[in-house]
């Protein structure tokens, strides 16, 4: 599956990565582009075809955390 992160703050993709084998591998690589590349403090880490989503966060240490947020739904 085809991954991508996303600016929390505007929405623009920020990097996209080819076939990753697994949701884990997909977070591993997310820490690494970030933690070398990172210009803001949230990001959203999302499949290309699917509406899950993990919220990446920086901590003032400098270290990243992804937490899973639920996804949207039509109903009210």
């Amino acid at each position: 599956m085809e991954w991508k992160l996303v600016r929390e703050d505007n929405g623009s993709t920020a990097v996209k990565n080819g076939e990753v084998e697994s949701e884990f591998a997909a977070l591993t690589w997310a820490r690494h582009w970030l933690q070398n590349n990172a210009d803001h403090d949230r990001y959203r880490l999302q499949p290309e075809a699917d509406d899950r989503s993990m919220l990446m966060i920086r901590t003032v240490t400098g270290q990243w955390y992804g937490m899973v947020t639920p996804a949207e739904s039509g109903a009210t």
